[in-house]
């Protein structure tokens, strides 16, 4: 790829040259040779012509040096923005499961004490015996005091199998209320993990939102620095056509006229 100063030299040739065949032109024109005066002009035209076409040819290429630069930058900008926010969502998720999993063995952790405490205070209590089972104590009790053992001992008889029915029952109760409350403790632990679970999902969607527009602003980016130099490269062929055309127009009048002052197109 031609740099900036080989074609500085190159116009410089180019320069020499024509000042070369602008002497010939001359030495044709004081010696009545017009046929060769005219073929050294016709040179002059064509080489001017040929510069300029070579210079333009040269700006194309160095911005297309540029731009396929650009385009690998870009796309190790793309690779890089991807591997980073791969890695954010990778520590986002690592984090998430830490929290859920320190939750839960909290979680673990009461429950196990709350269901002691359930446990003791349910087996502190005492069966309410009904209005028939004490009656038949009382009367139990009053045979003893009497001395009338007979009758206590069918008493007995009579009160035992309510008594273990009513403990039965007393029992069955205990475990239902020992259910309920281990139930609902349990409930509230699903309850709060559900909602530990809604903010990390809202929390990634967060994220990945927040990716989505980055990578959208990257892209905007990127294709407003190629446009940009799109249109720069587009009016540095312009102007080079422009210069050629008024260099070409010139040429009668200032022969040795040549691309000396033409700028490559501004690099970005």
């Amino acid at each position: 790829m031609a740099t900036e100063m080989e074609i500085e030299m190159e116009q410089a040739r180019v320069h020499e040259l024509l000042l070369d065949l602008d002497e010939q032109r001359q030495q044709c024109e004081r010696e009545g040779k017009f046929f060769m005066a005219q073929e050294c002009l016709n040179k002059m035209r064509d080489m001017n012509l040929k510069q300029g076409k070579k210079v333009e040819k040269l700006a194309l290429s160095v911005n297309a040096q540029e731009k396929q630069e650009i385009t690998e930058r870009q796309r190790l900008e793309l690779l890089t923005f991807t591997k980073l926010w791969e890695e954010k969502l990778d520590e986002y998720e690592r984090q998430a499961k830490e929290i859920i999993t320190h939750v839960k063995n909290r979680q673990n952790s009461e429950y196990k004490e709350q269901e002691d405490i359930v446990k003791i205070q349910l087996m502190n209590k005492r069966p309410r015996f009904s209005k028939t089972v004490l009656q038949l104590r009382e009367e139990l009790e009053r045979m003893v005091r009497q001395k009338k053992y007979l009758d206590a001992e069918g008493i007995k008889r009579k009160l035992k199998p309510l008594e273990e029915e009513e403990v039965k029952r007393f029992d069955e109760q205990l475990s239902v209320s020992f259910s309920k409350k281990t139930q609902l403790l349990k409930q509230q632990y699903r309850s709060e993990i559900s909602a530990l679970k809604q903010r990390i999902k809202l929390g990634r969607e967060e994220l990945l939102g927040q990716r989505k527009a980055d990578f959208e602003r990257l892209l905007q980016r990127h294709a407003n620095i190629t446009k940009e130099l799109d249109q720069k490269t587009r009016l540095h062929v312009s102007r080079t056509r422009d210069y050629v055309q008024r260099q070409m127009q010139a040429l009668i009048n200032a022969p040795t006229k040549t691309l000396m002052d033409f700028q490559l197109a501004p690099r970005i």
